[in-house]
């Protein structure tokens, strides 16, 4: 078996690339990073394709290594390919392209001693937000017998149709991520409780950092704001969905005679929040020294809700 291998920068590249976080992982989750793939790292990713792919392939008697070079070698795409990252090794891969109207996954390889470690859920999350944030389908194909087909399967992936060897799936879009937290507010202000909890994975983690304190499970998170002393509305004055599978909002917060302003920024996977953190300010009035007359281009700021 290969030795995983550290990513490293290609000639005249410089500097290594960027690495791409997951966002928002829980505390459960290996950490991961994405990272692009570039045409010379053909072999090396063949390579892994074929630890990956072997045991599957060699149970159907379907393993040849030249065919497994010309499958991998026709599509090929290093500019929608990442390379999967894990303490600076490569322990995977995975192509994500656009389509007229989907996207297509393809390669999503993880070394035979990386797997077992929720790797591939996190990446199939990656590609699930990518494809909810642009409403488009998620397509993909696997190879028939393999233990694939169930992991696609628990991803909410339906089969669409089959040939000799494969089965192709499909994922239909879920509720965009800025939709989701759009209900989210318009639930608490309702004091919709049990429509809030819809919304929330139920091991969903939520950080609250200004007062140290961290919410785990979505029946806490529910039952933390459901205890909050009455008299509060809320007024939602942004919300910017990522493609990362984010959502970021503002809201302020009036509760007589206090108005706060909150900003949460959660990850949203299948229609569901499965992280957040909040980060909470009391609005005041700026100090004395601080004015206009002062330090010049200092103007008042003027928030409205959403519309």
């Amino acid at each position: 078996m290969a030795a995983q291998a550290p990513v490293q920068p290609h000639p005249g590249q410089g500097q290594a690339p960027t690495p791409l976080q997951m966002p928002l992982q829980t505390p459960l989750q290996t950490p991961l990073q994405l990272q692009p793939v570039v045409a010379a790292d053909f072999e090396a990713l063949l390579g892994l394709r074929v630890r990956a792919m072997r045991p599957s392939l060699e149970a159907l008697g379907r393993f040849a290594p030249e065919r497994a070079r010309e499958r991998f070698a026709s599509t090929f795409l290093p500019e929608h390919m990442q390379h999967i990252v894990v303490g600076g090794q490569r322990v995977g891969c995975v192509t994500l392209r656009p389509k007229p109207a989907a996207l297509r996954l393809d390669h999503l390889y993880i070394e035979p001693t990386a797997q077992g470690q929720g790797l591939g859920a996190q990446v199939m999350d990656w590609a699930g937000a990518q494809a909810d944030w642009r409403q488009q389908p998620l397509e993909l194909a696997a190879l028939q017998g393999s233990a694939a087909n169930r992991f696609y399967l628990r991803h909410g992936f339906k089969e669409v149709s089959r040939s000799d060897f494969d089965i192709e799936y499909r994922r239909e879009p879920c509720a965009s991520p800025g939709d989701v937290v759009r209900q989210l507010w318009a639930h608490f202000q309702a004091r919709d409780w049990a429509a809030a909890r819809q919304l929330l994975h139920s091991d969903a983690v939520i950080d609250w950092p200004a007062s140290g304190e961290r919410l785990v499970g979505a029946d806490c998170f529910i039952a933390v704001n459901a205890e909050y002393p009455e008299g509060w509305t809320l007024h939602l004055l942004s919300v910017d969905a990522l493609q990362d599978g984010r959502a970021m909002s503002m809201v302020r917060v009036d509760h007589p005679p206090q108005a706060f302003l909150v900003q949460s920024t959660v990850r949203v996977q299948n229609g569901l929040i499965t992280a957040g953190l909040e980060l909470w300010a009391t609005c005041e009035e700026p100090p004395a020294w601080r004015t206009p007359q002062r330090f010049a281009g200092l103007t008042p700021l003027q928030r409205q809700a959403e519309t």
